[in-house]
């Protein structure tokens, strides 16, 4: 864990140098303890060899701290800038899962290092530090092999896990760099710019405007919603058409699959939308957006998220799906979406051929390996379970059914739309609730629950 001193020293440097920057000197002071420490610690363990017989458990354990120990180090600037303890740290995982929920009463006034902040926590949330997993995870061949149950990234077996890092980091920085020149043009000034463009690549949803993107022009929503659909999508896809040609690369990814269902639902949306709305172009337009924000669970909105029954369980059902595997977006993935229809298909299938022929399980020609199986539908099982408990919470607690459920799946699938649940005045159980929920979504459940659980820590005789 101290070995990963480095990445989290990233996380707190760079909005500690914006603080500088701006003669910001309470926010700096907020992250200064944190910077020094982790220099300290860095420097110590600088020259020590990563362990070789690194355990999966171990591996899990410590992936799972990273976005803990993240989110603790981010809260004290939000503290700083006037939010109470327990929304700081709201504010801070929120931030670090790439969720986009927020707590922040007057966040336009906020100071500019305050939006860079949002921005930069979500950005390093969305796949940096992920890539920081990555380096765990190749620490040893045991710990390796637990990486398809992870959103860490989709397998490439051409490469070994290092250099996919490496390369997986290009195309991140690649992408978000053009987020930032199109945000440069579009958006009214520089900061907003760079903030709406960290956030938006990895598909986080912090807007410095209390309004999302509303008060933005037409363009620029539609330009911000593209840049989250990109980043949507498996970046190992970029790779392999720089690599291999974009027709190997689509044969090899879930890309098609991906955007066939975003079209395909929000041309069903759209449709449902002018039956039961009758909606102006302008609303038509707004309303796509809203839907293609939730599927790719990036939770930038440019009104109002529709309430109306015909359309709510449309949008729910796109925030569980989400984006593809190995992309910033939430959600079960797309990838597994497909793993789990398969497996319907071939059931249906074994029903009418002969007893004696062989079937099998394929994803895209290939044969889907039972461990794959069993991560997919153990992860199907722990969300749905999850949405049931923090869903019950919050009925006992007498939210409103639809909005609680929205909210709920809002921050388990790491989107940050929201039906007017999350607010300041929340009670605190209801908070530390999301808090939890938006971790195991973005942990996808397994390395959070590990991390959490009595037998992890207990030695064995």
């Amino acid at each position: 864990m101290a070995q990963q001193a480095i990445v989290l020293l990233a996380v707190v440097g760079a909005p500690l140098i914006a603080g500088v920057a701006f003669a910001e000197w309470n926010f700096v002071l907020s992250l200064t303890p944190q910077a020094i420490l982790l220099t300290l610690v860095a420097l110590r363990y600088r020259a020590r060899a990563f362990p070789q017989d690194l355990r999966r458990v171990e591996a899990f354990v410590v992936f799972a701290l990273i976005f803990v120990v993240a989110s603790l180090l981010v809260a004290p600037p939000f503290m700083a800038l006037g939010m109470p303890p327990l929304d700081a740290v709201f504010e801070a995982v929120s931030g670090i899962t790439s969720t986009g929920l927020s707590l922040a009463v007057g966040a336009e006034d906020w100071p500019i290092p305050g939006h860079l902040l949002r921005g930069w926590i979500q950005w390093c949330g969305g796949f940096a530090i992920a890539l920081a997993g990555l380096a765990i995870f190749a620490g040893s061949s045991g710990a390796s092999l637990s990486m398809s149950s992870t959103n860490i990234t989709d397998r490439d077996n051409l490469s070994s896990i290092k250099a996919q890092a490496r390369q997986v980091l290009l195309a991140y920085v690649a992408l978000t760099s053009v987020a930032m020149v199109l945000c440069l043009l579009l958006l009214p000034n520089w900061w907003e710019a760079i903030s709406v463009a960290l956030a938006a690549a990895s598909t986080g949803g912090f807007s410095p405007r209390a309004d999302s993107l509303a008060s933005y022009s037409y363009l620029a929503q539609g330009v911000v919603i593209g840049i989250c659909i990109a980043g949507a999508v498996s970046l190992l896809f970029y790779i392999r058409i720089w690599r291999d040609g974009l027709r190997l690369a689509l044969g090899k990814s879930h890309v098609l699959a991906t955007l066939g269902l975003m079209a395909g639902g929000v041309t069903i949306f759209a449709v449902v939308d002018l039956a039961v709305n009758a909606p102006s172009l302008v609303e038509l337009y707004s309303g796509a957006l809203n839907f293609l924000s939730g599927f790719s669970t990036a939770g930038f909105s440019t009104n109002e998220v529709s309430s109306h029954i015909a359309l709510l369980p449309m949008l729910l059902l796109a925030m569980v799906i989400g984006g593809d595997l190995g992309s910033t977006a939430g959600g079960i993935k797309v990838a597994r979406l497909v793993v789990l229809l398969q497996m319907v298909r071939l059931s249906l299938l074994r029903v009418r051929v002969p007893a004696s022929a062989v079937t099998y399980l394929r994803d895209g020609g290939d044969k889907v390996a039972v461990d794959r199986v069993i991560a997919v539908t153990a992860l199907l099982v722990t969300y749905l379970a999850a949405v049931l408990i923090c869903w019950v919470i919050f009925l006992v607690s007498e939210i409103p059914p639809l909005s609680g459920l929205f909210d709920v799946v809002s921050a388990l699938s790491t989107v940050g739309l929201i039906q007017g649940v999350v607010a300041p005045d929340l009670a605190p159980h209801l908070k530390v609730t999301l808090i939890v929920a938006m971790l195991l979504g973005r942990l996808e459940f397994i390395a959070l629950i590990i991390l959490c659980l009595p037998g992890t820590w207990m030695r064995r005789t």
